[in-house]
Protein backbone atom coordinates (compact mmCIF):
# COMPACT_ATOMS: atom_id res chain seq x y z
CA UNK A 1 0.00 0.00 0.00
CA UNK A 2 3.02 2.40 0.76
CA UNK A 3 4.17 1.43 -2.50
CA UNK A 4 1.04 2.79 -4.31
CA UNK A 5 1.05 6.19 -2.02
CA UNK A 6 4.54 7.01 -3.39
CA UNK A 7 4.17 5.77 -6.70
CA UNK A 8 0.59 8.16 -6.83
CA UNK A 9 2.57 11.09 -5.11
CA UNK A 10 5.61 10.48 -7.59
CA UNK A 11 2.90 10.31 -10.40
CA UNK A 12 1.23 13.84 -9.05
CA UNK A 13 4.70 14.93 -8.47
CA UNK A 14 6.16 14.38 -12.27
CA UNK A 15 2.59 15.92 -13.95
CA UNK A 16 2.97 19.17 -11.70
CA UNK A 17 6.37 19.73 -12.74
CA UNK A 18 5.35 18.83 -16.62
CA UNK A 19 3.06 21.33 -16.61
CA UNK A 20 4.70 23.98 -14.66
CA UNK A 21 7.42 23.68 -17.51
CA UNK A 22 4.74 24.71 -20.00
CA UNK A 23 3.59 27.70 -18.39
CA UNK A 24 4.33 30.76 -19.84
CA UNK A 25 5.03 33.80 -17.93
CA UNK A 26 5.41 36.94 -19.72
CA UNK A 27 8.64 38.87 -19.03
CA UNK A 28 7.13 42.25 -20.43
CA UNK A 29 3.72 43.59 -19.22
CA UNK A 30 1.33 45.27 -21.70
CA UNK A 31 2.01 48.66 -20.93
CA UNK A 32 5.54 47.75 -21.75
CA UNK A 33 4.33 46.55 -25.08
CA UNK A 34 2.89 49.93 -25.46
CA UNK A 35 5.24 51.78 -24.90
CA UNK A 36 7.91 49.74 -26.80
CA UNK A 37 5.46 50.06 -29.84
CA UNK A 38 5.68 54.24 -29.17
CA UNK A 39 9.53 53.92 -28.98
CA UNK A 40 9.46 52.12 -32.65
CA UNK A 41 7.02 54.41 -34.25
CA UNK A 42 9.26 57.30 -32.88
CA UNK A 43 12.18 55.97 -34.54
CA UNK A 44 10.32 55.09 -37.87
CA UNK A 45 9.41 58.64 -37.74
CA UNK A 46 13.03 59.78 -37.46
CA UNK A 47 14.29 58.02 -39.94
CA UNK A 48 11.84 59.37 -42.69
CA UNK A 49 12.80 62.87 -40.82
CA UNK A 50 16.41 61.81 -41.75
CA UNK A 51 16.20 60.63 -44.90
CA UNK A 52 14.07 63.57 -46.12
CA UNK A 53 16.89 65.41 -44.98
CA UNK A 54 19.25 63.22 -47.01
CA UNK A 55 17.13 64.20 -50.21
CA UNK A 56 16.85 67.59 -49.48
CA UNK A 57 20.63 68.33 -49.46
CA UNK A 58 20.90 66.08 -52.68
CA UNK A 59 18.31 68.41 -54.00
CA UNK A 60 20.59 71.38 -52.46
CA UNK A 61 23.78 70.19 -54.27
CA UNK A 62 21.78 69.77 -57.85
CA UNK A 63 20.67 73.63 -56.79
CA UNK A 64 23.69 74.83 -56.44
CA UNK A 65 25.31 73.12 -60.22
CA UNK A 66 22.18 74.81 -61.00
CA UNK A 67 23.39 78.08 -59.91
CA UNK A 68 26.72 77.78 -61.36
CA UNK A 69 25.14 77.17 -65.04
CA UNK A 70 23.03 79.86 -64.45
CA UNK A 71 25.67 82.42 -63.74
CA UNK A 72 27.62 80.79 -66.90
CA UNK A 73 24.30 81.24 -69.20
CA UNK A 74 23.73 84.89 -68.02
CA UNK A 75 27.32 86.04 -68.65
CA UNK A 76 26.80 84.42 -72.43
CA UNK A 77 23.91 85.87 -72.95
CA UNK A 78 25.33 89.28 -71.52
CA UNK A 79 28.57 89.10 -73.92
CA UNK A 80 26.44 88.18 -77.04
CA UNK A 81 23.80 91.22 -76.32
CA UNK A 82 26.96 93.35 -75.88
CA UNK A 83 28.78 92.19 -79.42
CA UNK A 84 25.26 92.99 -81.01
CA UNK A 85 24.86 96.16 -79.18
CA UNK A 86 28.53 97.35 -80.68
CA UNK A 87 28.17 96.04 -84.15
CA UNK A 88 24.40 97.88 -84.32
CA UNK A 89 26.13 100.86 -83.02
CA UNK A 90 28.60 100.33 -86.36
CA UNK A 91 26.02 99.92 -88.11
CA UNK A 92 24.20 103.41 -87.44
CA UNK A 93 27.75 105.32 -87.35
CA UNK A 94 27.33 104.53 -91.22
CA UNK A 95 30.17 101.70 -91.31
CA UNK A 96 30.09 98.97 -93.98
CA UNK A 97 28.96 95.99 -91.78
CA UNK A 98 27.69 92.46 -93.66
CA UNK A 99 24.56 91.75 -93.12
CA UNK A 100 24.99 88.38 -92.53
CA UNK A 101 27.24 88.43 -89.81
CA UNK A 102 24.47 91.10 -88.46
CA UNK A 103 21.96 88.80 -88.81
CA UNK A 104 24.23 85.70 -86.92
CA UNK A 105 25.01 87.90 -83.88
CA UNK A 106 21.02 88.83 -83.29
CA UNK A 107 20.56 85.14 -83.76
CA UNK A 108 22.90 84.17 -81.55
CA UNK A 109 22.45 86.97 -78.94
CA UNK A 110 18.35 85.34 -78.98
CA UNK A 111 19.57 81.92 -78.05
CA UNK A 112 22.08 82.95 -75.55
CA UNK A 113 19.02 84.74 -73.75
CA UNK A 114 16.44 81.95 -74.54
CA UNK A 115 19.40 79.85 -72.62
CA UNK A 116 19.37 81.96 -69.59
CA UNK A 117 15.75 81.54 -69.28
CA UNK A 118 15.65 78.45 -69.55
CA UNK A 119 18.54 77.85 -66.85
CA UNK A 120 16.48 80.17 -64.72
CA UNK A 121 13.07 78.34 -64.97
CA UNK A 122 14.98 75.04 -64.36
CA UNK A 123 17.16 76.41 -61.03
CA UNK A 124 13.54 78.20 -59.93
CA UNK A 125 12.15 74.87 -60.28
CA UNK A 126 14.85 73.48 -58.24
CA UNK A 127 14.19 75.50 -55.71
CA UNK A 128 10.85 75.22 -55.74
CA UNK A 129 11.01 71.19 -54.58
CA UNK A 130 13.98 72.08 -52.18
CA UNK A 131 11.23 73.93 -50.50
CA UNK A 132 8.61 71.74 -50.96
CA UNK A 133 11.12 68.75 -48.94
CA UNK A 134 11.78 71.49 -46.09
CA UNK A 135 7.85 71.94 -45.64
CA UNK A 136 7.68 68.33 -45.86
CA UNK A 137 10.58 67.65 -43.36
CA UNK A 138 8.43 70.35 -40.61
CA UNK A 139 5.43 68.67 -40.62
CA UNK A 140 7.27 65.07 -40.34
CA UNK A 141 8.67 66.64 -37.60
CA UNK A 142 5.97 68.12 -35.94
CA UNK A 143 4.06 64.93 -36.37
CA UNK A 144 6.97 62.87 -34.55
CA UNK A 145 7.35 64.96 -31.63
CA UNK A 146 3.80 63.56 -30.69
CA UNK A 147 4.89 60.45 -30.90
CA UNK A 148 8.05 60.32 -29.07
CA UNK A 149 6.86 57.74 -25.19
CA UNK A 150 7.15 59.68 -22.48
CA UNK A 151 6.94 56.44 -20.20
CA UNK A 152 9.98 55.06 -18.47
CA UNK A 153 9.84 51.41 -18.20
CA UNK A 154 12.47 48.30 -17.12
CA UNK A 155 12.16 44.94 -17.70
CA UNK A 156 11.04 42.61 -15.07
Amino acid sequence: MKKYIYLSLGLALALTVETKAQTYEAKVSKDSVGVLTARLEALKASQKIQELKIDEAKEEAEVEKLRLKLLNANDKAKESAAKNSKHTDRLSGGAVVDIKETAKLAKKAKSDMQESQKALDRFNKQIKAVEKLRVEIQAEERKASYKKPTIVFDYK
